[in-house]
């Protein structure tokens, strides 16, 4: 696979998505904790919203493989590598604190400038749509290196 194909496989089908579903647990807590303008309660969410977020990238293991063994560019081989929790418990809790952080930002940036119309209206929606369209062209681009490839030849005794 090209370079610049790899490159749009893992922006769409990772870097796209991972910001994606930051912006919707942030949405989700400044929708339900109107009262998150503290940064107590931010960090707490944040707490929350960063253990969430790493639960949600358990599924996306063995595709983030797949994916880090094609790419040959080292500095995205290395980011790749470091989401791929199961390796080790230093990249865990590296997972975890970057989700804390971005999640804390997100919440922040949302609710500093989007009024609570927007946020608790339509943004959630547009966010799961953006996902879906964002998988689906990385499904698209890369459909075969994305396939797990099984051994369907059998030997008769």
């Amino acid at each position: 696979m090209s370079k610049q194909k790899i490159f749009f496989v893992n922006l769409f089908f990772f870097v796209i998505p991972y910001l994606l579903v930051v912006t919707i647990a942030a949405i989700a807590y400044d929708s339900l904790v109107v009262h998150s303008a503290t940064w107590d309660r931010t960090i707490f969410g944040g707490l929350v919203g960063g253990i969430l977020i790493l639960f949600t990238k358990v599924p996306l293991e063995r595709p983030l493989t797949i994916m880090t063994e094609q790419t040959k560019n080292p500095v995205m081989h290395a980011i790749l590598n470091f989401f791929i929790i199961s390796r080790s418990t230093s990249y865990k809790i590296g997972n975890f604190v970057l989700d804390f952080v971005l999640f804390c930002l997100a919440t922040y940036l949302l609710r500093d400038f989007l009024p609570i119309q927007i946020i608790s209206g339509s943004l959630l929606g547009w966010c799961v749509i953006a996902i879906f369209a964002s998988i689906s062209i990385a499904t698209a681009l890369g459909f075969k290196t994305l396939t797990i490839q099984q051994d369907t030849s059998v030997e008769n005794d």
